[in-house]
């Protein structure tokens, strides 16, 4: 039954309040690594971003992780307050719109993660042995290539995630196939803007030099990563129950028709 504007304004209201309280909630559930923390803010975001839309998912992401760091931090640290709102309004929104887009147009991209995983890995392999031979510059006759530590760790990270993701997709349903896809682009997503935002902000609010603020984000990797598989991989196993079990009460679901016709044949 289409709704009409009022009422799915409410909808948009109640769903987008439910999932930032619950992503302010799973924030906590964490376990600090480093400098960072392994949490399930990443989990309920992209979660609200498959069930609900990328705009309740980014908003939702936003909102409840990013009053979750000003509880925890007040406002002082800007770095991290302004980095939280606009990563994850970014993964969440993602999440959502690609789940919609694969789900409805049908489409699987198992081999572009094993494309996108055997490129980033040569690329990563090319970069940390021209880093470890030439340091920061390779000079190729009268060409001069920089070679960036930033470029070979933030390449070594996304290859061993979607090698992961890779090895992964290959075992599970279609429709679990569709949520890694979204899900994993998201948190790829999250990863590297988490890394690349760090830096720049540390020094215009933390008054760090480039090398201390770049430091600071490396000790962040293992944490994004693990935070990424483990979002990634849970979210695609727990997906179908959690859609069947909320469907009656989502007003907002507009992928019955298709979901249910790629369980049924599932079935087949």
């Amino acid at each position: 039954m289409e709704l009409n504007k009022n009422r799915k304004t409410i909808y948009y209201i109640i769903l987008t309040a439910m999932f930032t309280a619950l992503t302010f909630v799973g924030t906590y559930v964490s376990i600090p690594l480093g400098i960072s923390k392994i949490h399930l803010g990443n989990f309920v975001c992209i979660i609200a971003g498959l069930l609900c839309g990328g705009l309740i998912g980014g908003i939702s992401g936003a909102l409840g992780m990013g009053l979750n760091d000003i509880f925890l931090y007040g406002i002082g640290k800007q770095d991290t307050i302004i980095r939280t709102f606009i990563v994850k309004f970014i993964v969440g929104f993602v999440a959502g719109v690609l789940f919609r887009y694969l789900v409805k147009k049908e489409k699987k991209i198992g081999v572009h993660f094993i494309i996108l995983s055997s490129i980033t890995f040569v690329l990563f392999l090319i970069s940390l042995i021209l880093y470890i031979i030439n340091g920061e510059k390779t000079v190729i006759g009268s060409l001069t290539l920089k070679n960036s530590l930033l470029l070979v760790i933030s390449l070594g990270v996304i290859a061993a995630f979607f090698l992961i993701v890779s090895i992964f997709y290959s075992k599970i349903n279609n429709l679990q196939k569709y949520v890694l896809s979204a899900c994993s682009i998201a948190c790829a997503i999250n990863i590297l803007l988490e890394f690349f935002l760090k830096i720049p902000l540390k020094m215009i609010f933390a008054s760090m030099s480039f090398e201390a603020a770049t430091i600071y984000a490396t000790s962040s990797l293992p944490s994004a990563l693990l935070t990424a598989i483990i979002t990634t991989m849970a979210i695609s196993l727990i997906y179908i129950p959690v859609y069947f079990a909320t469907r009656r009460f989502n007003k907002l679901d507009n992928l019955y028709e298709k979901i249910q016709k790629i369980t049924s044949l599932e079935k087949k």
